[in-house]
């Protein structure tokens, strides 16, 4: 009997094949565009990681316990004890890590001598923040820091360097508040200028050499915070789960120190994140409807044109279970047509997206919304649990839609139904 009914909901598919095809097509296109959609908010959730771990937080932060306590006013008081002491050891703790350096964060402002706009200062090691950041990579005039240079030199944000109209080789007046407590102000060469997608970096930034800092700043000048960086992970959930794995085993050898990773980094924006995906959601939950109501008309079309065979079937000692199950098959077929047109359709799509980006700047210009960076270019990523999740799910939607006049098909009493005969 299975067989049979599989026969005769196979032929009733293919026999109706416009109303099929136009209800498969609906179902197609809904799943490609959540699948779709769904790769680009993973690839914006990359990118705004990938920002933050490449070139403001790391993948992990030491600091000590009081400067973690009054970070957001960068105090220079508060740093870390033997921190090359403390680099070795994290060398040997975390041996998978592809980088770790110094630096410290200070506040001041910087003038052209007209006008004067405040920045946010950071002291790096040229060398060892390279491996960390890629800060050295988004130079787009001039060159990085290097310790081979003894004169006062500075790497300038894109936006600062064209608020106080300066470039590569002008000199500019820094000025910020010492170890002492004192002001101090001096000139700084500007060797580069880099442009990052991270808005305080662009207009904000100003790095300097720790050689440098320590005659401008203080020669007591300390270190605030040790940052290090992991390999990239194939996914956000793994690279913080790493993250976190690493942080813990810091953790239990210096427990007198405030160890931060990119998830505790991120807890805000992931927490954006979650409410992200639930929103996205509803983008499925109207296409189905949409599909689900053209599944319902289809098989309500097709019960009315076959009220005549149903009751042969009937008659012939076919039970109303039976009728509804055939029914409810013919769902399931225009179903998975349309669910695994739309997993193709997807997959093509994502694999462009993936492959070739969208270009953001072209579109957007250079702009952001909050932590989320809006520039350069958008790459959609993979998720094989949205395919699998959209393919079953399309399926079942089908199936549920169908069951409605299948119900119906299986009601007609086979007396009234032979009357169209």
């Amino acid at each position: 009997m299975n067989r049979t009914l599989l026969s005769i909901a196979a032929r009733n598919v293919v026999r109706y094949g416009k109303r099929t095809v136009i209800t498969a097509i609906v179902l197609m296109f809904g799943l490609a565009c959540f699948i779709f959609f769904d790769a680009l908010l993973a690839g914006m959730d990359r990118m705004t990681i990938d920002a933050m771990t490449d070139y403001t937080a790391s993948s992990i932060i030491i600091r000590t316990v009081e400067y973690q306590k009054n970070h957001r006013g960068l105090p220079l008081d508060y740093g870390i004890d033997a921190p090359e002491k403390l680099i070795e050891d994290l060398q040997q703790t975390v041996p998978e890590a592809s980088g770790i350096a110094p630096r410290t964060s200070f506040t001041g402002n910087a003038s052209n001598r007209i006008e004067s706009i405040p920045i946010l200062g950071t002291v790096v090691d040229p060398i060892r923040d390279a491996s960390v950041f890629r800060i050295r990579t988004a130079v787009k005039k001039g060159s990085w820091l290097s310790p081979d240079i003894k004169e006062k030199t500075a790497v300038l944000g894109i936006t600062v360097a064209q608020d106080l109209g300066l470039s590569v080789g002008d000199y500019f007046l820094l000025s910020a508040r010492t170890t002492d407590e004192a002001t101090n102000a001096d000139e700084f060469k500007i060797i580069g200028i880099v442009d990052v997608p991270a808005p305080e970096i662009n207009q904000g930034g100003v790095f300097i050499s720790f050689d440098n800092a320590r005659d401008f700043l203080g020669s007591n000048l300390p270190v605030t915070e040790i940052d290090m960086a992991l390999p990239r992970q194939p996914s956000i959930d793994a690279g913080m789960k790493k993250a976190g794995e690493a942080a813990r085993k810091i953790a239990q050898r210096h427990q007198d120190l405030a160890i931060i990773s990119i998830a505790d980094t991120a807890k805000d924006y992931m927490a954006m994140r979650a409410m992200k995906s639930k929103f996205s959601s509803i983008i499925i939950v109207v296409v189905l409807l949409i599909a689900g109501v053209g599944i319902v008309n289809t098989i309500l079309m097709s019960i009315y044109s076959r009220i005549k065979e149903i009751g042969v079937l009937r008659a012939y000692g076919m039970e109303a279970r039976h009728i509804r199950w055939l029914f409810s098959l013919e769902g399931i077929m225009i179903g998975t047509v349309g669910s695994l047109g739309g997993a193709l359709l997807g997959a093509v799509l994502v694999w462009w997206a993936s492959t070739s980006g969208i270009p953001l700047d072209m579109f957007l210009g250079k702009i952001s919304i909050g932590s989320i960076p809006l520039a350069g270019t958008l790459y959609g990523e993979w998720h094989i649990g949205t395919f699998i999740f959209s393919i079953a799910f399309g399926i079942l939607a089908s199936w549920f839609s169908a069951r409605i006049p299948a119900k119906k098909a299986a009601s007609l009493e086979v007396t009234e139904a032979l009357r169209f005969i």
